[in-house]
């Protein structure tokens, strides 16, 4: 009776639950063993380790820049909205994921627009707007996201 209390408790603790966007990765015994979610799944108590835990929403990083010109300075403001779409790559490559993100779209954004001339910033905001969109796809895809819009302002 005590040991069938045993089992029991031991299967029940591993029974883990995720939302429709949630994903997590499981490292057994230190050594990656897969994605699981949404809904129902098991992780092994003891063995299994929840590595991280993702959302697969639409995520959003803000863009802050000044680009200074021999005649004036000019701010941009905006934001990129991107989202993960393979979650392995994802939690594999990167160390601190959500910063290696948020600095890498700011830093690559800040250095295609520094390049440009203030008359071609105002404009062919479009064009400027989707060749950066397509040069941060190439960046990100091999890290598993998806640059899903980008919305820039001259402040």
């Amino acid at each position: 009776m005590t040991m069938m209390l045993f089992v029991l408790i031991f299967v029940c603790s591993g029974i883990k639950t995720l939302k429709e966007w949630e994903r997590v990765a499981i490292l057994r015994l230190g050594k990656f063993y897969g994605i699981r979610g949404p809904g129902i799944y098991w992780k092994m108590p003891i063995l299994d380790k929840v590595a991280m835990k993702v959302s697969l929403r639409v995520q959003s990083t803000e863009i802050d820049t000044s680009i200074t010109s021999p005649k004036s300075t000019y701010r941009w403001k905006g934001i990129v909205h991107w989202r993960i779409v393979n979650v392995e790559k994802f939690i594999l490559f990167l160390e601190n994921p959500e910063r290696t993100i948020h600095t890498g779209i700011q830093h690559h954004v800040s250095k295609e627009i520094e390049f440009l001339s203030s008359d071609a910033l105002f404009t062919d905001r479009e064009d400027i707007t989707a060749n950066i969109q397509s040069s941060l796809e190439q960046k990100f895809e091999g890290w598993g996201i998806k640059i899903v819009e980008i919305d820039l302002r001259s402040v």
